[in-house]
């Protein structure tokens, strides 16, 4: 044994000396040498066995990592739950929330989806909405016919300028996402839309989208459509007055008739819900009677008032009124409108035939065209008077007329005063007015005044208030000869009249009455006095008196002749004081046939 330890210890001795430093002695060396070798040999075991470790311990974490990747999803199911879930054929499997995530997952719509009928399974979203853009690009006109069915007639919803909006990207939506969500958590979840995605397959589900105008072009539309149907009922009406049988000329009175444009408006609405685009909806037709009927108002029209009164023997006077009379004869006022007497006659001129006749200008009478045409006005005013219609406008005369009482005369003037009322009753009134034998009279047809009552118009018996003209006027007129005096007007006093509107009761009871003044303004007697004297000189005249003197220093001629004064000229006849009045009198200015 020793020698074989010595023979390789000398060999590895022999080795050392070779590679080391030959001036070394060779015993230490040996020895030294010895102890260092067996020092490095256990150095070398160790790192080599290190290294090979390490690379087992990579080669294991390589291993390992590799195995988690490539089998991490199968070592998952290993341990995950199981979910049972069925197939179309009613086959049950077991299957993780993954495996159920996997078979879910699509940007497609499921199998079994369609809108509008249209089969959608497979497609995407995208796919789908341009699919339908062609399908939304038909004109309005083209898709919708909506008739309304009005007994035998048939007329159009017109949807011509109006835009068609539809909700098909919001259906395209929700059927893309059917089945992709659930209410439920988790596994649970899945399972549900596993089961709503298979049962597509069996049960295809189709989901519908809808046009619309808008509620209120609807609304708009349908009442362009039907408004025409609508008619208030026709009531009987006056057409005119005949003369010579006293008689309304009515027109018989018309049923209307109403649809229900609400319940159309709410059937169109029902149509587009329904996508029934060609749909014919009936529309409900109400028949309006009228209130009257022609016999009915005649039985409620008759004269309800007349006035009359003599004219003067004057034919151009008298030749004015029956011109008035016949253009007020016959003419209807319907309820609620007025009657202006100016506007209805016109203005008075001889193309018309009028003539020149005694009539007040200016508190002055005097000669105009249509002169004494208020005596057939004021039997007008009193006959409204009397059938109880509204007095709007009324002016008396410049000082009372001989043909009524004070107070209630009317005069008219072109274009002005003028004479206005209203025909304030739900009835016609007709105006029924003629000349004859120095005889004027205005009747007033009408609703008759109920229970048989009956309204008069009349004057106070005396007046209220009367004062005295007694300062006449003087003017100074340089054409006239020295000291002649001509009347220019004469002098009216002033009067405060009183007038009644009495209402009786078909005993001749009276019920109610009013009060009506009217007030005559003072005027003057007015005198042209003539100062100009034989020589030419002008006198001077005392505005007071009349009196005229001669200027200062004024001479006679030597031979003076004594001017004869001329008989005292006169303007035609005064008007006889007449009777009374109801309202303000005309104003000086007022032109006033008498």
């Amino acid at each position: 044994m020793k020698k074989s330890t010595a023979s390789g210890r000398k060999r590895v001795t022999k080795n050392v000396s070779t590679r080391g430093n030959g001036s070394r002695r060779s015993m230490p060396a040996r020895k030294n040498n010895g102890r260092k070798g067996t020092s490095r040999k256990k150095t070398i075991v160790s790192t080599k066995t290190i290294a090979i470790i390490t690379a087992v311990l990579v080669a294991a974490l390589f291993i390992t990592i590799l195995c988690t990747q490539v089998f991490n999803h199968q070592i998952h199911n290993l341990f995950a739950k199981k979910y049972k879930v069925t197939d179309i054929d009613g086959s049950e499997r077991k299957l993780t929330a993954d495996e159920i995530s996997e078979e879910l997952e699509s940007n497609c719509f499921y199998q079994g989806i369609s809108v509008d009928g249209v089969d959608v399974s497979g497609k995407t979203l995208a796919e789908a909405k341009a699919m339908f853009s062609e399908i939304r690009g038909q004109q309005i006109d083209e898709l919708v016919d909506i008739k309304f069915q009005i007994g035998n007639d048939q007329v159009s919803l017109k949807t011509s300028g109006t835009h068609l909006s539809s909700n098909i990207d919001e259906v395209l939506n929700e059927a893309f996402v059917y089945a992709k969500s659930s209410s439920l958590e988790g596994g649970d979840g899945l399972v549900e839309r596993y089961g709503k995605m298979v049962d597509l397959k069996k049960n295809p589900k189709n989901f519908t989208s809808s046009f619309t105008i808008g509620d209120e072009n609807i609304s708009t539309l349908t009442h362009e459509a039907l408004d025409q149907y609508n008619h208030a009922p026709v009531e009987a009406k006056a057409t005119g007055f005949d003369v010579e049988k006293l008689t309304f000329i009515i027109e018989e009175s018309k049923s209307g008739q109403t649809v229900d444009i609400e319940k159309a408006i709410s059937d169109v609405k029902s149509a587009f819900a329904d996508n029934n685009y060609k749909a014919v909806i009936p529309v409900t037709v109400t028949t309006v009677e009228p209130k009257t009927t022609a016999e009915s108002l005649r039985a409620k029209l008759g004269k309800v008032s007349s006035n009359g009164s003599k004219t003067k023997d004057d034919k151009n006077r008298n030749t004015n009124i029956y011109l008035v009379c016949k253009a007020l004869d016959g003419m209807v006022l319907q309820p609620g409108e007025q009657f202006d007497f100016n506007k209805m006659i016109g203005q008075r001129t001889p193309e018309k035939g009028y003539k020149e006749a005694a009539g007040i200008t200016n508190g002055i009478s005097g000669p105009e065209y249509g002169g004494g045409i208020c005596q057939a006005n004021t039997m007008l005013y009193h006959s409204v008077m009397e059938a109880d219609l509204q007095v709007d406008f009324r002016v008396a005369h410049s000082w009372p007329s001989d043909y009524v009482d004070e107070g209630t005369d009317a005069t008219v003037s072109w274009d002005w005063p003028t004479f206005k009322f209203t025909n304030n009753t739900d009835y016609p009134v007709a105006i029924h007015a003629w000349y004859g034998d120095c005889w004027v009279t205005v009747e007033i047809y009408g609703r008759l005044l109920p229970d048989g009552q009956k309204v008069k118009f009349f004057g106070a018996d005396e007046l209220i208030l009367e004062e005295e003209a007694n300062e006449p006027e003087y003017v100074a007129d340089p054409t006239l000869p020295l000291g002649q005096k001509v009347k220019e007007r004469s002098a009216h006093n002033h009067k405060l009249a009183k007038a009644f509107k009495v209402k009786y009761d078909a005993d001749g009871n009276e019920i109610k009455r009013e009060e009506l003044l009217t007030e005559y303004r003072m005027i003057q007697a007015k005198y042209r006095i003539g100062t100009l004297a034989p020589d030419g000189t002008t006198f001077y005249m005392d505005p007071k008196t009349g009196e005229v003197s001669p200027p200062a220093g004024y001479s006679q001629p030597t031979k003076p002749t004594e001017p004869t004064a001329p008989p005292e000229a006169t303007t035609p006849p005064e008007a006889t004081t007449p009777p009374q009045t109801t309202t303000p009198s005309a104003d000086p200015t007022d032109n006033a046939p008498a």
